[in-house]
């Protein structure tokens, strides 16, 4: 009689990458070697915690022969860490020569995508205003044009809309006249129609 021979789990581990989609973590699991596609594994052995909160797998599909692509819902914005573990083993991930994979504890994902970015100009445009003291006027005008932008839409004529909240570097330049001399000029970036403290700039105009 023939000894029972049974096909150990695999033990090489998974490179695991994120992205965030506007109300959703994207979560791919890239495995080293082709696996079987026909099956995978239940949701409930995946083990994702995004900043330290365990967070629910609530759906999943194949890439391609190597990445399985898992959803995590309600994730506000862009986390700083998201970390998954997989509690198997489990006949329905493994490899194309049958052998399941074996259970992972936690490992940092990475973030699969850019960070957001976007920038708009506008060069010689007519956009003119009659200023009262001590007053904020929002520049915006048909003449300003978008940029090149990654999670951002420019709208308004004036404004850039971010869809991942977060910390960012801003960059900005402006050139005005004043029909009046004798005067000076405050500019400013705006976060939400507020003026930001430190990137004020002063222009004093010695003549009209």
């Amino acid at each position: 009689m023939s000894p029972i021979r049974t096909a150990r789990p695999y033990a090489a581990k998974a490179i695991i990458e994120h992205e965030f989609d506007v109300d959703h973590l994207n979560v791919f699991v890239t495995f080293r070697f082709a696996m079987d596609q026909t099956v995978k594994p239940a949701h409930g052995l995946w083990v994702c915690e995004v900043d330290d909160v365990e967070k629910a797998v609530t759906a999943s599909a194949w890439q391609d022969a190597w990445t399985l692509l898992l959803t995590v819902p309600n994730i506000a914005s862009l986390p700083d860490r998201v970390t998954l573990e997989y509690e198997g083993p489990s006949k329905n991930l493994r490899i194309t020569w049958q052998k399941q994979w074996e259970p992972w504890g936690p490992i940092l994902s990475s973030d699969a995508t850019l960070l957001p970015y976007g920038s708009f100009k506008g060069n010689e445009i007519d956009w003119q205003q009659a200023a009262a003291q001590n007053v904020w006027y929002t520049i915006s005008d048909a003449d300003i044009s978008v940029g090149t932008t990654h999670k951002m839409t420019f709208q308004n004529n004036q404004e850039l809309l971010i869809a991942v909240a977060g910390f960012y570097l801003l960059n900005y330049y402006v050139s005005v006249e004043c029909s009046i001399a004798g005067k000076h000029v405050l500019t400013a970036p705006e976060v939400d129609g507020v003026e930001l403290p430190m990137g004020k700039t002063h222009h004093e105009f010695g003549r009209a």
